[in-house]
């Protein structure tokens, strides 16, 4: 798969690294930095795109901004290159209003490009997009495989995880648990990372997006449990 991701400050860097690091190695990963200071509202996004080396066929776009303004160039930016699709991450409502998701949502589906924009970036699961489907099935929403011995975790083996990588940190640090306490653990595990989602209620999640990332890790090491 050739994959270009788009980051725009720490929150995107650390997803590339465990991105770069976890990938298949046969993935093309390629990397643009944005413009991590833009005005509030952007009325010329061309203006503010043109240092960056666009062109080329991806087969998934990864577009990991953290403000409003830079997600104003995302239409932009798809409209110099060749996309499959798009993931564009909401981990902090701020980043990107709702309403402003739907416009930016339209003026894509207008370019014939199938964005999602998952909130949390955990939440990601196959959505019957290939190329979207070939990243979730490594990156997105947690699965595992567990193993148990005496009562206790022994083993935990990553089958899909967070794309921040806390996932993978839990697996290190979980064995050894009680397998009464495995599931509560992970989620503390998983926060402590610490993950990168906001810690502030949203109206739209009905939670804290960082205790929704707690939420999806615990399910997953129940769901394991019952399977082992």
């Amino acid at each position: 798969m050739r994959l270009l991701v788009f980051t725009q400050g720490g929150y995107g860097e650390r997803v590339l690294d465990n991105i770069r690091r976890r990938a298949p190695q046969e993935w093309t990963i390629e990397h643009e930095a944005l413009p991590e200071t833009l005005p509030p509202i952007i009325e010329e996004p061309e203006k503010h795109i043109s240092g960056l080396e666009l062109g080329g066929e991806w087969d998934l776009v990864l577009f990991l901004g953290e403000s409003p303004s830079v997600f104003s160039l995302l239409p932009a930016v798809v409209r110099r290159l060749s996309a499959g699709a798009v993931v564009a991450p909401v981990d902090d409502y701020s980043w990107l209003p709702l309403g402003l998701e739907w416009q930016i949502r339209s003026e894509l589906e207008g370019l014939g490009v199938k964005t999602v924009f998952p909130r949390t970036f955990c939440t990601l699961k196959p959505m019957g997009v290939p190329p979207v489907d070939e990243f979730a099935r490594i990156f997105g929403s947690p699965r595992l495989w567990i193993a148990v011995e005496g009562g206790k975790i022994s083993r935990v083996d990553v089958v899909r995880g967070a794309p921040c990588g806390s996932t993978w940190y839990m697996a290190e640090k979980i064995p050894g648990t009680r397998v009464e306490e495995a599931a509560t653990r992970a989620a503390i595990l998983v926060q402590i990372y610490p993950c990168l989602a906001s810690r502030r209620v949203e109206r739209l999640l009905g939670d804290a997006p960082i205790h929704v990332a707690g939420h999806l890790v615990e399910k997953a090491v129940e769901d394991a449990l019952k399977s082992e």
